[in-house]
């Protein structure tokens, strides 16, 4: 990556040779191949990457060189890139986790057709730098204008390994909680065992639905209404429990793009979370205005109703579906009797 000391110094990018320090000792809990452990080792024993992220997500200054050992277990792997929870054990006893996203020597970014990232198209040579500056700043304004959105940031670093390998990796906070998808399967359960009615179960799910759906406008409402992500998937959003209830963070930015219409947002959701009137109905519509408020996302949903109107007559023309049920569900949502958004149903911590 290219060094640009006014960006790292903005964005907590680190760009350093293959020096390491020494390393606390590593205990996984599960087992992975020799060379993922080695490269999990030596990004942990990286220079500051543990007491940098433990002052930046915990404010302990105090834990620099007094980690004793680290604990590492796997988490997931997509996106181009291994993710594991790490919990530093510190001399006075204390303990404190992060996450750990070490990023794959493959190609990282995937592109729509005609998006770019920072100004490089899906064929430049330097897409994956754009991409990872781009999430870097992106993560630091989420932490500065709407903290809780995204885990808390942690750092970014990049280092040349003996081989002349290039490494990546960042830390960022653990949130303890479960994917909408993984909330909706418990209630699945639920319902299935008898313990919710249909409508129960109906009434919940679309609740942590449309709490998904309005993590990702909001997103976009911080990136400035330029940036969104090409794949809101209900995955990538952790619903966490709280003190008052279910709180969702969007945990991968991994497919953020510039641009990001209404339009573009809106169709790219009801893709994701179901091009079917239900969703559009009491999830995706309502989640907008959740996210921006009546006036904005009246505002919202009329420019893109007018942009669907214009798209479906173009599709008619060559013989393709006119999008009617979109713009139907638009027209019914912004002319409801009740002439104003319903209230988002409560959410329980446990569904």
């Amino acid at each position: 990556m290219h060094e640009h000391t006014e960006f790292q110094g903005r964005t907590g990018m680190h760009c350093a040779g293959t020096h390491q320090t020494a390393a606390a000792a590593i205990t996984w809990e599960s087992t992975r191949p020799a060379a993922e452990q080695d490269a999990v080792a030596a990004a942990l024993a990286h220079p500051s990457l543990v007491d940098t992220t433990l002052t930046r997500l915990h404010g302990d200054s105090n834990t620099h060189g007094s980690v004793v050992r680290l604990t590492v277990r796997y988490l997931a792997t997509g996106g181009a890139k291994r993710v594991y929870l790490v919990t530093a054990h510190i001399r006075n006893g204390d303990s404190y986790a992060f996450v750990l996203k070490q990023f794959l020597p493959i190609r990282l970014a995937h592109l729509p057709p005609g998006a770019t990232v920072g100004g490089a198209q899906a064929n430049d040579d330097d897409l994956d730098t754009r991409l990872l500056e781009r999430m870097v700043r992106a993560a630091r304004r989420v932490d500065e204008i709407a903290p809780g959105l995204c885990p808390r940031f942690g750092g970014f670093w990049e280092w040349s390994d003996d081989h002349g390998q290039v490494c990546r990796a960042m830390t960022e906070a653990y949130v303890e909680g479960h994917s909408l998808d993984r909330w909706k399967g418990l209630l699945e359960d639920r319902f299935v065992l008898g313990d919710l009615s249909f409508e129960q179960y109906t009434t919940q799910r679309r609740a942590l639905e449309r709490q998904a759906i309005a993590a990702y406008v909001r997103l976009w409402d911080v990136l400035g209404r330029r940036t969104f992500t090409s794949d809101p998937s209900p995955w990538n959003v952790l619903l966490a429990p709280t003190i008052n209830g279910l709180r969702p963070s969007i945990i991968d930015l991994h497919s953020i793009h510039d641009g990001g219409t209404p339009l573009y947002v809106f169709q790219t959701l009801e893709e994701l979370f179901g091009n079917r009137d239900e969703v559009r109905d009491h999830v995706l519509c309502p989640g907008i205005l959740d996210a921006l408020g009546m006036a904005e996302g009246v505002r919202f949903l009329e420019s893109v109703r007018l942009a669907l109107e214009t798209q479906g007559e173009v599709r008619e023309r060559v013989g393709l579906s006119p999008l009617t049920g979109s713009i139907q569900a638009i027209l019914r949502f912004l002319t409801s009797s009740s002439n104003r958004i319903p209230d988002p149903p409560s959410v329980r911590q446990q569904p």
